[in-house]
């Protein structure tokens, strides 16, 4: 389940309307800050893990993100593949890396930039072992589910060229088996792993997972350096985190409080490992005698573990000169043998010497500035031959230590956060560590010196022989041991590296707890790297964004004015109307169509309608009558998957519906100002056209929303680019502050007070999200006036009415055409194995059909050179029923519409196929069609195709009531269920129930015009708008009183 918010709304899942990465209209530098600010979460970090938490709690929380360094997108290109070795090691004062050497001699950086070390790294992603996670005590599908959430925004699979494809054949034959392909599991053997690059080479960070925050309910400051958390701290009681004081680019400070309204506002810690312990120190939660020899006071916590437990994964690279041309490439295979060391590598990277020369000027100024002596090195480098760029010709090697049990510890240098403190890793202190490096190296000589990786190797060149030429590099800063020549252990020591995996210093069950709180003190959680025992996986970036994420995104229990259960044609119309003076939450049992806002184009419309796989937008269903359906799941309902035509209602429909003519009148043109346009008429409509007139379908009315006999051009809801609108989008007239909508939330009953003979009174809703978790939404409890609005559909609302409250009881014919769609064979397939699979679940044959469909020549595209035309019964008087199946709400229960039961409907559908002959038998429309070809000709290739599942009769060659009988199809207007004067009365309210009315196609006696999506959306925003009306008329009465 996921939640919407934007200029309107957050989906999760993809945003509606909300803010696109490097256009956040929240992201503000730190000096545009008001002195004082209140906010409901504080999170101190906008980093790998900070971007994450705070777009989650920022769908139903003020949430405040405080990141020290700038924004990536401020010079994009510079995040690019081609430009990675360059940016990383650009340690200026502003720059995005801040370089740190720790105690062990080993050159480090800190990220200081929005989106933390997603914006340096190699961008190789991969999850965590299931080790790790069962260590951890996660709850497996809440942590899939997680780790998706960050895989839509920013993970593709790489493209694997010459180098890399050498890399994985050569970890192959050296026994780094088996090869396991493409995947973000971390599984042993040699796998091609996820990317953070684009195939265009255009890196996606953390700062990206901001497009799902609810811009009206975060803020970023951008260079903003957080001095100190704040705390109340009264008698006996724990501490308790109350705000932060931070500091503009100005030298200016700032301070930032929780909000009071709420004993659940929190301060969340997210600025890293090295970052998080040391500010904990600076506001005086950390050994006491150490902050005392500082100078921090007061001292709120004495916790001595704060800054304990530090660990860096040590790495060993292996730089291979190449005589053959290799590709731009990182990190992109991963060797996971059995022993624990992983192999990775890289090809084409290059740096200039101006940066290597900055590189280490940096250095050289940072050791000065620790007192550490520097002349050795300084000739070092000046005698290193630096005059040539860093070959782009060769590929690199490199082991890192997994899981390395040598552990060190972070301490204060000083009282200012944005220098470096004091850290130790101890590499190589333990052992194991040892014996793991060791085996890594001699897994890497044996790639090396393999056959298959031969092509990118000087003749002569071995794979030790590389290795030795990594002593003479200033690499670190240990010194070297000649023994290292010969002795691996020793090369390990004095070659040591880090692959910027560093991680404790926070660590769980000793400075946090497992829901990462800060022992000893309230309001204060940590959520970041510095809070694990071990790094997880090949590479920790993947699990880090998901823990930030891992936060359960909806509460077991919520309070709303109104809650609308169905985000379709009518709901959005409904809710958005509502939210202006009411908190209102949606439930959507299906995603957003604007995850892929390319499928909803119209020259993808019959793929995505007749998709309908488990997580598509259509769901397949049959009725009993033996006709295909579908329903919409997806927020926005049947606008998102239908043809777009938009025509109003006739006059007689809204006299009969007892609607006031101007506030119906008024409700459709806000709908059209949103949505529609005037489609373009082009060849082969024109002929349509011309041939409806000749047949009789009088008078030509050109373009117009209203609903008058003749031949009429209506609205359509795709504009002159093919884009499709939907209901959806009317929820940017919505007030974002009012309005909650949870995607993927599935509506299993609607919750009522019984109390004596009084009538049951509608009081919320119990929905599961899509890890099976179920949440209850409550009315709020503060005004009478407060509904249940059931907007599901025709199919889903008299379905959870059954499940909820057992025992609550000229011609008729359009002619309409299209042309120019086209559908992909597989799509066919998938579909009619989608029909066999359903009538299997429904216990109905399905031999006779499997062999229809084999026999069907299907091994071409369905062409896009033809036109169709339908005829569509008005009405119609033919009625049916709907039953339960089961009491699983997402199954479909069982449906009968009795098509053609009554004779009226059975000959309005004769005069509407034979105007159809007519008119394709006329010569305006002539152009289009072939030599010898007629009308009913054409009717009778129609009975061969399976376009339903009811039999075939011989005399539907000759009868046109037997053939509309044979060829019954759904124009996808179904309604009914729920009728008005049945079910419902005039108002929508639900008979002999309070506080629960039912709007949607659910509850009409008959559809609308040609099309009903126009009267479905616009009777959401009527209705909308007169249950407003009724709230205002009772609030005044009461104040009155």
């Amino acid at each position: 389940m996921e939640f919407i918010g934007s200029v309107a709304f957050f989906i999760l899942h993809g945003s509606c309307y909300s803010d696109k990465a490097g256009y956040y209209s929240f992201s503000k530098d730190a000096t545009s800050a008001p002195m004082l600010s209140h906010f409901d979460y504080i999170v101190i970090g906008g980093g790998t893990a900070g971007c994450a938490i705070a777009a989650t709690l920022s769908q139903n929380a003020t949430v405040l993100v405080l990141e020290r360094g700038g924004s990536p997108y401020d010079n994009p290109t510079a995040t690019d593949i081609g430009n990675f070795l360059s940016t990383f090691l650009n340690t200026t004062p502003n720059s995005w890396s801040q370089l740190f050497i720790s105690e062990d001699g080993v050159f480090n950086t800190r990220a200081r930039v929005l989106g933390g070390g997603t914006v340096l790294n190699a961008g190789f992603y991969s999850r965590a072992e299931d080790e790790f996670v069962a260590e951890t005590g996660w709850v497996r599908e809440e942590v899939e589910a997680a780790y998706e959430w960050v895989e839509k925004k920013l993970v593709f699979e790489p493209q694997i060229k010459g180098w890399q494809t050498a890399f994985i054949d050569g970890l192959l034959e050296v026994g780094v088996t088996p090869y396991n392909g493409f995947t973000y599991e971390h599984v042993h053997g040699t796998k091609v792993g996820g990317t953070i690059f684009d195939p265009d080479g255009r890196r996606h960070t953390a700062a990206n997972l901001l497009e799902y925050a609810d811009p009206q309910k975060i803020t970023v400051y951008l260079h903003a350096s957080v001095h100190k958390i704040l705390f109340t701290t009264t008698g006996n009681m724990r501490p308790k985190a109350n705000g932060v004081i931070f500091r503009d680019a100005n030298g200016v400070f700032h301070t930032a409080k929780l909000a009071a309204h709420s004993a659940l506002n929190e301060v969340i810690l997210s600025a890293g490992a090295i970052a998080s312990p040391q500010l904990l120190m600076l506001s005086g939660v950390g050994p006491a005698s150490h902050l005392a020899d500082h100078g921090v006071e007061p001292v709120i916590l004495d916790q001595p573990m704060v800054g304990q437990g530090m660990c860096d994964n040590p790495m060993n690279a292996v730089l291979i000169p190449s005589p053959e041309p290799v590709e731009v490439s990182l990190v992109q295979v991963a060797g996971i043998p059995h022993f624990g060391s992983y192999i990775e590598g890289g090809s084409g990277l290059s740096v200039s010497i101006s940066l290597w020369h900055s590189f280490f000027g940096a250095v050289i100024n940072l050791l000065n500035e620790m007192k550490l002596p520097t002349k050795t090195l300084s000739r070092f480098f000046k005698l290193l031959d630096l005059r040539v760029n860093v070959t782009t010709q060769a590929g690199g090697m490199v082991q890192k230590v997994d899981w390395p049990i040598s552990r060190g510890h972070l301490e204060l240098r000083n009282t200012n956060p944005d220098d470096n403190p004091s850290v130790t890793f101890n590499y190589y202190q333990e052992q194991e560590d040892l014996n793991n490096c060791v085996e890594g190296l001699s897994t890497i000589i044996k790639v090396i010196d393999s056959k298959k990786y031969s092509k990118y190797m000087f003749p002569g060149v071995t794979g030790r022989g590389l290795l030795d030429f990594i002593l003479g590099l200033p690499i670190n800063l240990r010194p070297r041991h000649i023994n290292s020549l010969f002795d691996l252990k020793q090369y390990c020591k004095d070659t040591v590296m880090t692959i910027y995996h560093y991680h404790g210093g926070c660590q769980v069950g000793k400075v946090v707890d497992n829901d990462y709180k800060v022992l000893g003190i309230d309001a204060l959680r940590v959520i970041d790297a510095s809070t694990f025992l071990k790094t997880p996986g090949t590479n920790p970036q993947a699990t880090i964004m998901m823990l930030g994420r891992d936060a359960k995104s909806a509460p077991t229990l919520s309070h709303y004015d109104y809650i609308v259960i169905g985000g379709g044609t009518a709901g959005c119309a409904l809710a958005a109307t509502l939210s202006q003076n009411a908190t209102v939450l949606l439930l959507e049992r299906g995603g957003s169509p604007y995850d892929n806002p390319l499928a909803t184009d119209i020259g993808n419309f019959l793929n995505t309608f007749l998709n309908t796989t488990p997580n598509s937008w259509s769901q397949l269903f049959i009725s009993e009558d033996g006709v295909f359906n579908s329903r919409a799941r997806v927020l926005g309902g049947g606008t998102v998957i239908n043809a777009g035509f938009y025509s109003r209602a006739e006059a007689d429909f809204v006299a009969e519906s007892g609607w006031d003519r101007e506030e119906v009148e008024a409700a459709y043109e806000w709908v059209e100002k949103k949505l529609v346009f005037e489609p373009q008429i082009k060849g082969w409509q024109t002929a349509f056209i011309d041939g409806l007139l000749e047949a009789g379908v009088t008078p030509y009315n050109g373009f117009t929303y209203k609903h008058i006999y003749g031949t009429k051009v209506g609205g359509t809801i795709l504009d002159p680019d093919g884009r499709r609108h939907t209901a959806a989008d009317l929820l940017e007239y919505a007030d974002p502050k009012k309005i909650t909508v949870y995607l993927h939330a599935s509506a299993h009953k609607i919750l009522f007070t019984t109390t004596g003979t009084m009538r049951p009174k509608a009081n919320g809703v119990i929905f599961q999200d899509a890890n099976g978790v179920f949440h209850t939404a409550k009315l709020a409890a503060h005004n009478a006036q407060n509904e249940v609005l059931l907007s599901a559909g025709a199919i889903a609302s008299p379905q959870l009415l059954l499940l909820s409250v057992a025992g609550i009881p000229h011609f008729g014919s359009y002619i309409e055409g299209l042309s120019g769609l086209s559908l992909s064979i597989s799509l066919t397939h998938s579909f009619f194995d989608g029909v066999i699979n359903l009538l299997n679940e429904i216990k109905l044959p399905t031999k006779t059909l499997s062999n229809f469909f084999k026999l069907l020549d299907l091994r071409f595209n369905i062409t896009t050179q033809a036109g169709g035309m339908i005829q569509k019964v008005y009405g119609p008087i033919s009625r049916g029923h709907l039953e339960l199946r089961n009491t699983n709400p997402d199954d479909n229960p069982s449906v009968t519409f009795n098509y053609y039961q009554d004779p009226e409907d059975l000959n309005n559908c004769v005069e509407g196929l034979s105007t159809i002959i007519k008119v394709i038998n006329s010569q305006n429309y002539s152009k289009y069609k072939f030599p010898g070809v007629t009308g009913r000709g054409l009717l009778d290739l129609i009975l061969a195709l399976p376009i339903n599942l009811r039999p075939r009769h011989i005399n539907s060659l000759f009868d046109l009531k037997q053939y509309c009988k044979d060829t019954v199809m759904t124009i996808y207007h179904y309604h009914g269920g729920c009728q008005v004067g049945k079910v419902v009365d005039n108002d929508y309210k639900v008979l002999g129930v309070d506080a629960l009315r039912v709007v949607d196609a659910s509850t009409f006696l008959k559809t609308p015009g040609t099309n009903p999506q126009a009267t479905i959306m616009m009777l959401g925003r009527y209705v909308g708008q007169k249950i407003l009306r009724e709230r205002a008329d009772f609030l005044e009465t009461k104040e009155e009183l």
